[in-house]
């Protein structure tokens, strides 16, 4: 007589049983890496920011420039000092691929899709999102990932346009 070498019924339960188990307690894992992965996306270009404006500084400093400076080939517009907060000057600062243009009159709740970042330059104080901490005079620039909406997920940089004032450059990422 031939002995039957395949799996029972409670076997197979069991391997089911398992799978589900492990499955719970991965799947959250990988959700929390992408979210972990946006926000480092955030704070590196925060810190590339901090360190270009870094290297505009000492360039102004050796050239005893006070209205602009050459960067990487490109000319950076000085405000009261520091570099000019538009979309195009941020590009060059970075050397980073970003769209033309992200305008939209619901710029806050639509995600771009043009690039892997999106950014809103030359934007003037106001009270209204995005919340930057301690930004109450000037413009600013953001930057935010494809994918997301300018709210809680954004790098930024602004110049607070005063003499001897320092640049703001920071980041939130308590949405991404």
């Amino acid at each position: 007589m031939k002995k039957n070498n395949g799996f029972t019924l409670i076997e197979l339960v069991i391997v089911i049983i398992v799978l589900g188990i492990l499955a719970a307690v991965a799947i959250p894992k990988f959700i929390n890496m992408q979210q972990d992965a946006s926000r480092a996306v955030i704070q590196n270009v925060s810190a590339t920011l901090k360190a270009a404006v870094d290297l505009v500084n000492v360039k102004k400093q050796i050239d005893g420039a006070e209205t602009s400076v050459d960067y990487n080939g490109h000319t950076i517009v000085l405000v009261e000092g520091n570099p000019k907060p538009d979309a195009s000057q941020m590009r060059h600062l970075l050397n980073m691929d970003l769209p033309t243009t992200t305008w939209t009159p619901n710029w806050l709740t639509v995600a771009c899709d043009d690039s892997q970042f999106c950014i809103l330059g030359n934007r003037s104080y106001s009270v209204s999102q995005p919340v930057v901490p301690d930004f109450d005079s000037g413009h600013a620039v953001f930057f935010w990932p494809n994918g997301y909406v300018l709210e809680n997920c954004f790098a930024y940089y602004a110049n607070l346009e005063i003499e001897g004032s320092q640049p703001l450059i920071g980041f939130v990422d308590s949405g991404c």
